[in-house]
């Protein structure tokens, strides 16, 4: 049956028109509010994932950076206050200076050396730090008629031979100041922070004093018969390596001594009749190193010696990193205008040698590149594999040279010039 269709309503054309017009003005009502709601969800997921990644970030670098901590505290080497200094260190170095070369008076600068990629100039009267850009990161005031240095792992101990006033720094900051009153023979800084000094001694020939990272003295060791000249804390802070020179019946000769930390008391003595000794340190398998006129010996376990003499050739430079890698630079006998270069891992196995045609100069070791400057103002970089990295002919004669894998140094006349290692 068909439906009756004939009491529908039938719309007039100016109805239907108004009615297509609110359906389509419903229609993009409808679409508006959709897209503000789309735009307010992806706003919102926005905002989550911004903080989500902010939160993700900085719970990597805090896990990072507590990670770092946890694993230096194990090996015993760094401090939290140290994981400070190398943030500032990151601040600091990204600021650039005008570039190298890099004019610092002639005659000003007594020592260059290394504080990671830092430069480190000691001047007459200030010790001043300088990024791979030439700018000046840092200046410490000092009036030490004859300082001497030492670096350990992001710090520096500066001392006065004459006075015994010292200090600790770092690339950003004076840490510690201090002042022993007594002339001082030598010094030396561990990975941990402690650190030792050799000084004139009343009734005895030497004392030798020890301080923790703390900058409080644990223990003396007085020396009656020899001159404590150089000093060594080993890798794990329980030993320290002391050598002294003494005279016996008008004839010299040298002493090894290896004092336990924890105990404070001497654990082996080691003589050299006839030997001078001038240059001690602990490799990183906790061997000590000494080294004379044409000799290097390794002492393993406090009792195993081995020596290794260059006969009638002399060390006349030497180098060491952190670990107990060494190098050196041999002058042959009779002959001034030529020489050898070498390089030893921390168990004293020669890793390779060079002979050079001219009389070498100067010598740094970072532990991964060797750079050596010889008479005639050549300076080579080597890898640990004795290969040649780089040679360049500076026009003046170099005083001094500093090295950190990257970048060599060249003091020349208060004139410091940047080489790439490579080129």
């Amino acid at each position: 049956m068909l439906a009756d269709n004939s009491n529908r309503y039938e719309f007039t054309d100016e109805e239907e028109r108004r009615m297509r017009e609110r359906a389509a003005q419903s229609a993009k009502e409808k679409e508006k509010r959709q897209k503000l709601e789309q735009a307010r969800k992806a706003k919102k997921q926005k905002t989550i994932h911004k903080i989500s990644t902010a939160f993700i970030i900085s719970l990597i670098v805090v896990v990072s950076i507590s990670l770092l901590f946890i694993a230096a505290n194990a090996f015993g080497n760094v401090t939290f206050s140290k994981i400070i200094d190398y943030i500032k260190d990151g601040i600091i170095n990204s600021e650039t200076g005008d570039g190298y070369p890099l004019d610092v008076g002639s005659g000003s600068v007594t020592d260059m050396l290394m504080i990671g990629d830092t430069l480190v100039g000691v001047q007459n009267d200030e010790i001043a730090l300088f990024n791979n850009t030439a700018k000046k990161t840092a200046a410490y005031m000092h009036s030490y008629s004859k300082p001497m240095t030492c670096v350990a792992n992001g710090r520096m101990l500066v001392c006065d031979r004459v006075t015994g006033r010292y200090m600790i720094v770092n690339r950003t900051e004076t840490i510690f100041e201090s002042e022993l009153q007594s002339e001082t023979y030598a010094c030396t800084l561990a990975k941990n922070g402690v650190y030792a000094f050799s000084t004139k001694a009343d009734g005895a020939a030497s004392i030798v004093s020890v301080y923790d990272a703390g900058f409080s003295k644990t223990f003396d060791f007085k020396c009656s018969d020899e001159y404590i000249i150089g000093l060594s804390v080993s890798p794990n802070s329980k030993y320290i390596a002391l050598i002294g020179i003494g005279s016996k019946e008008a004839f010299l000769y040298s002493k090894l001594y290896i004092l336990d930390l924890n105990k404070e008391e001497v654990v082996a003595t080691f003589d050299f009749e006839g030997e001078s000794l001038n240059t001690v340190f602990y490799s990183s398998n906790n061997s000590v190193v000494v080294v004379s006129e044409n000799t290097y010996t390794v002492i393993r376990n406090n009792e195993e010696v081995e020596k290794n003499n260059f006969g009638y050739n002399t060390i006349s430079r030497f180098d060491s990193d952190i670990n107990g890698n060494f190098a050196i630079v041999l002058s042959k006998y009779g002959s001034i205008d030529s020489g050898a270069v070498a390089l030893f891992n921390d168990k004293g196995k020669e890793l390779f040698s060079l002979e050079i045609d001219c009389k070498i100069e100067c010598i740094d070791f970072d532990g991964s590149t060797v750079c050596i400057v010889d008479s005639d103002n050549v300076v080579r970089t080597y890898n640990k594999r004795g290969k040649l990295l780089g040679e360049t002919q500076l026009e003046s004669p170099v005083q001094d040279i500093a090295v950190n894998g990257k970048y060599c140094y060249a003091l020349c006349f208060g004139t410091v010039v940047q080489i790439d290692v490579r080129k």
